[in-house]
């Protein structure tokens, strides 16, 4: 699948922050942390929290409802064996973000 135009613009999430934006029929959760740009399932797979609320350190994002750390890096769960969400590449054109929804 080709990259899609989330509308988001860079400027609109400042380091630190994390958005949720709907891709057809996927909610994807985007981190900028620094310099860069993290996408992932919104959805945790244990209870469907939305993982943008979430409190992200060190590189992974807590779930807000029963805290499973997912890796922003590539939505590895970090403490529960097995479980894991799809991570997206992400990319900056012209100052909007685009996000690839690949399998």
């Amino acid at each position: 699948m080709a990259y899609l135009d989330t509308t988001l613009k860079l400027d609109d999430l400042p380091p630190g922050e994390s958005r949720c934006v709907q891709l057809g029929d996927v909610q994807v959760a985007l981190f900028r942390q620094a310099d860069a740009l993290f996408a992932l399932d919104n959805l945790c797979p244990h209870r469907g929290a939305p993982l943008h609320e979430g409190f992200v350190s060190d590189g992974q994002v807590t779930c807000p409802w029963h805290q499973w750390q997912f890796q922003l890096q590539d939505g590895q769960c970090r403490n529960i064996p097995g479980a894991r969400v799809p991570a997206y590449p992400v990319e900056v054109r012209d100052g909007t973000i685009w996000i690839n929804l690949k399998d």
